[in-house]
């Protein structure tokens, strides 16, 4: 099970769904699955945070393709 990522609030938007290596989960889920790459990766966590917010968002395209690098994917409503 992930750990829970610290500065992740999943109230502050639900705009899709959310699909860690083709199997959707709930938001918080994907979102810790991230924050472990991005971890992982050194990319720092406040950083990290901005990235999944913008995901999330209509016109976080260049997002969603840096959160794709870790193998998941948000499908916009």
């Amino acid at each position: 099970m992930l750990k829970q990522s610290p500065g992740f609030e999943s109230s502050e938007r639900n705009m899709g769904k959310y699909f860690p290596r083709n199997h959707e989960l709930p938001e918080p889920d994907a979102a810790n699955a991230w924050f472990a790459y991005a971890e992982s990766h050194g990319i720092d966590m406040s950083k990290a945070i901005g990235i999944w917010k913008d995901a999330a968002t209509e016109n976080g395209t260049e997002s969603r393709r840096l959160v794709g690098a870790a193998g998941i994917t948000i499908d916009m409503p």
